[in-house]
Parts: structure tokens; C-alpha cells; sequence
């Protein structure tokens, strides 16, 4: 009689190899986790305070932002210097920049302390802040002075005075800055970051390209939205090769009126105009005052793009009897990061109320539509006035 065969028990994992492939699994997820801790300033301002000092200008530089951010809304940034000093860690020599501002109107030390340490903390950064004479009863004016950076290397340094309140007759109101920011090249589609701007509770200038699948519909949109449209009319580029429907520097000035004017009859409902690319165009006082006239024609704005700085168009328009002005910074130009789209940001803020008004151009994208939704409620407290370009036109 044949042995029945025996049926094979299943092997048994043994307990230390099943500990060793939890240990691996538990430090790789770990491992993955302190990468992209490490990625972050966060991550980097540890690593710099444990000793890894070539972090340190990354620290600085992206601490910067933020805290500029921070002094915005107290209106801190109008006059702010800076000044770089070294200051030795551990003989050491490191290059901390030290600003200085004044607050002329109303000032809360706690308010302005509780804003920068915020900031600080959201990058894993610290801020330790010192009050020197403030309040009503100073008499030879106040200053706070707060230190940011790491725990071990401060990256930098911000004295704030409030000089001394003398009584005097109450000067005239003084103009409220503006600032105006124009988004181009609307009309090729329907995209979530499109009606994201249009969602947004500002007044952006919606410039629309011609002949585009959802030019008529961006306009229709911008208007139904509270924004403002303006054409986004095209011109010759000095690097680009030319394509059919922009305005050529070759072209005679027949032609090039019949297109300004099919461009104008196709986007009936725009306020004004400004160029798209045309850093060649914008050059050639023939073809200019040509554009300019038809614009004049009908009674619209010309926002010179400054796509060259050798443009005449601001100029062309001024002498034409032609409501114009010009752009003072593109803001999302060879970038892709919302947060040097947040330092352009602040940087037009602090030229306007250095000058009274800017100007800003953006484009539809993810990071900028990012960098302009953080800062909102920031660009409204900041003391500057956001407008339609077309309130800012000379």
C-alpha cells in the first residue's frame, strides 16, 4: 500500500526577518519624509543650525520675502534701507542685512512684533524683538529693533523708529497711491486657472489676444466678473519670427490701420490696448503713430507693454493727445516660483507709494494666480489703492 505524501506546512516568516523589513519600511518612509522636510526652509534652517553653514544665504534669501511681506501692511516698506553688515558666529563671518523704516502714523509695537514672528515661525525661522522708549510718553522718539534667522545665525535685522509726535497743524490728505495689475494673454481658453483669475476679488486688467478660440468669451467674462479688457494687440518681435496676423515693421500703413481696426471690431466692448511682444515694432515711429492714431480714432487708452526699452510707443501716444502709460515690471517673467512673484509683488507696492502709482503685467499661470491670491488680503491693507490701468493713464 503506497505512503500517503504529507502535505507541506507553510513556512513561517521567523520573527527578526519580519522586524528587519519593518524596520526598513518604518526608516525609508521616514527617510523619504526628512527629504522633503529637508527640501523646505524649514528643513534648511535646521540643517544650518546644526552646522551646515552653506545654507545660510539660502535661509536669508528666502526669509526675505516673507518678511518684507510682514512690514507691508503696516505701510513699513515705503522708505525701508538696507544695509549689510557682517557679524561673526563662531569667528565666523556671515553677512546679516540689517533694514531700517520709520512708522509716521499709527503704530503697534505688538501688532508689527506678532507679524514679523509669524512670519519667522512659518519657515521654522525665530524672532526675538527689543522696545526701546515706545508709546505716547516718549520723548526723544521710540524704536523696536527684531532679529530674525535661525536660532544660532541671525540672517536679519530690523529697526523700526517712530520719531517723537510734535503738535501741528494737520497737513492735506495725501494722495492714495495706486497700483494696477494687468493680466495678458487672455482668449486661448476656458482653463481652471483662467476663471480662477476672473473669480478673484480684484480689479485686474484682463488683456485679450485677438482671434482666439475664447477671445469674444473672456471678454464677456471680464466684464461679467467686475474686471476690466483691454486688446492685447500683436506686434512684431525683434527675436521672434513673424506669424500671420501680427503687425509687421514691413507692412505699409494701410495695412497695418485695416488690422488695428478688424483687432478692434473683433473685441468690441475693450477699454484700451496694449502691445503683445512688439520689442520691435515699438521701436519704429511709423508704425506707432499709425497704431496710435486708430486707437485715438476711437477713443481708447494705449499701455505701453515695454517689451523693449528702447520703446516709443509711451512716448508716441503722449504726443498724439493719447491717454497712455507704461508697464512698470512683469511679474512672472522667466519664472515659474510664486514666491519671486510675491517679491515683484511687493516691489511695484513699494514703488508706488514711493512715485503715487505702478503698474504690473502677469500672465495666466498657476504661480502667479498663487502668489497674487496669498497676498491679497496683504496688497489691500497696504496702503496702496488697486485699480483698472485705465485709472492710472497720464
Amino acid at each position: 500500500m503506497p505512503k500517503k505524501k504529507r502535505k507541506k506546512s507553510p513556512k513561517t516568516v521567523p520573527l527578526r526577518v519580519r522586524l528587519l523589513v519593518a524596520f526598513l519600511m518604518v526608516t525609508t518612509i521616514a527617510g523619504i519624509g526628512l527629504v522633503k522636510l529637508l527640501e523646505t526652509t524649514r528643513g534648511k534652517v535646521i540643517l544650518l543650525d546644526i552646522g551646515f553653514t552653506s545654507y545660510y544665504d539660502i535661509v536669508q534669501e528666502e526669509l526675505d520675502g516673507d518678511l518684507r511681506r510682514s512690514l507691508i501692511q503696516f505701510g513699513l516698506l515705503n522708505g525701508l534701507t538696507e544695509e549689510v553688515r557682517i557679524t561673526r558666529v563662531r569667528g565666523d563671518a556671515y553677512y546679516v542685512r540689517h533694514w531700517k523704516t520709520r512708522c509716521d502714523g499709527p503704530c503697534s509695537s505688538a501688532k508689527i512684533n506678532l507679524a514679523v514672528t509669524k512670519s519667522a515661525k512659518r519657515r521654522g525661522a525665530v524672532a526675538s524683538s527689543s522696545l526701546e522708549n515706545w508709546g505716547k510718553r516718549a520723548v526723544a522718539g521710540a524704536t523696536i529693533v527684531i532679529t530674525v534667522g535661525s536660532r544660532r545665525y541671525p540672517t536679519h535685522r530690523i529697526t523700526i523708529d517712530k520719531p517723537r509726535h510734535t503738535p501741528q497743524a494737520l497737513p492735506a490728505p495725501p494722495t492714495v497711491p495706486k497700483l494696477a495689475l494687468v493680466i495678458d494673454d487672455f482668449g486661448y481658453s476656458k482653463a481652471d486657472v483662467v476663471e480662477a483669475f476672473f473669480e478673484m476679488d480684484l480689479p485686474l486688467t484682463i488683456s485679450v489676444i485677438p482671434s482666439l478660440p475664447r477671445t469674444r468669451y473672456a471678454i464677456e467674462r471680464a466684464k461679467s466678473s467686475g474686471k476690466q479688457a483691454i486688446l492685447h494687440l500683436p506686434m512684431e518681435a525683434e527675436d521672434h519670427q513673424a506669424q500671420e496676423g501680427v503687425i509687421l515693421t514691413t507692412m505699409d500703413d494701410d495695412r497695418i490701420r485695416g488690422m488695428v481696426d478688424r483687432y478692434l471690431k473683433e473685441t468690441s466692448g475693450v477699454v484700451g490696448v496694449n502691445n503683445h511682444q512688439g520689442s520691435l515694432a515699438t521701436r519704429d515711429p511709423r508704425v506707432m503713430e499709425t497704431v496710435i492714431r486708430v486707437i485715438k480714432q476711437q477713443g481708447l487708452f494705449f499701455l505701453d507693454s515695454l517689451t523693449s526699452a528702447e520703446s516709443i510707443a509711451y512716448n508716441t501716444a503722449r504726443n498724439l493727445g493719447v491717454p497712455t502709460a507704461k508697464n512698470d515690471l512683469f511679474l512672472d517673467d522667466d519664472t515659474e516660483d510664486p514666491l519671486v512673484v510675491e517679491d515683484r509683488l511687493l516691489r511695484l507696492v513699494a514703488l508706488a507709494k514711493q512715485r503715487g502709482w505702478a503698474v504690473g503685467i502677469g500672465h495666466p499661470k498657476s504661480w502667479t494666480y498663487e502668489a497674487i491670491s496669498r497676498n491679497e488680503q496683504v496688497l489691500k491693507e497696504s496702503g496702496v489703492d488697486l485699480v483698472f490701468v485705465s485709472e492710472i493713464m497720464e
